[in-house]
């Protein structure tokens, strides 16, 4: 059985700091509001995701502390916070990480999927059975387990 992870990228809600480019139209706590119930409703379609098959679920993180991101999301999942670089690098770094501790699949995603849904999920899931999706360019720069 190949071992599967789920890795959610999302910041800690803090006004100002996220969704900044949504503060001129919904102000600095509107705009962190909006963030918080997207990641909320991103992890509940992960939860829903881990009733029906055997999933590890992370959320790799910016901002705040993991005690505060278990404050706001709960202890059933794992948390990591994200490495710095742009985002490439820090996907790149999620994906290194997860295959160094043996997962064979892995999906990434963020919170800005108003329309993801658990089916959305699992489907992604299944397609790596069949596929391998990378960045060739970028794996293969990376050796694994350094």
């Amino acid at each position: 059985m190949v071992r599967e992870c789920l890795i959610i990228f999302t910041r800690y809600p803090e006004p100002g700091k996220v969704k900044t480019r949504l503060i001129p139209a919904l102000g600095t706590v509107g705009a962190a509001a909006l963030h918080q119930r997207m990641t909320e409703h991103t992890l509940e379609q992960a939860r829903a995701l881990r009733q029906r098959r055997e999933l590890t679920t992370e959320v790799w993180f910016t901002g705040g502390s993991v005690a505060e991101m278990q404050k706001w999301l709960g202890t059933d999942i794992e948390y990591q916070p994200q490495p710095t670089g742009d985002l490439g690098d820090r996907m790149a770094e999620a994906f290194k990480s997860e295959f160094c501790k043996g997962y064979g699949s892995t999906v990434l995603i963020g919170t800005d999927c108003p329309d993801l849904n658990t089916a959305l999920l699992e489907e992604s899931f299944s397609v790596l059975k069949d596929r391998t999706v990378v960045n060739t360019i970028r794996l293969s720069l990376m050796p694994c387990c350094e």
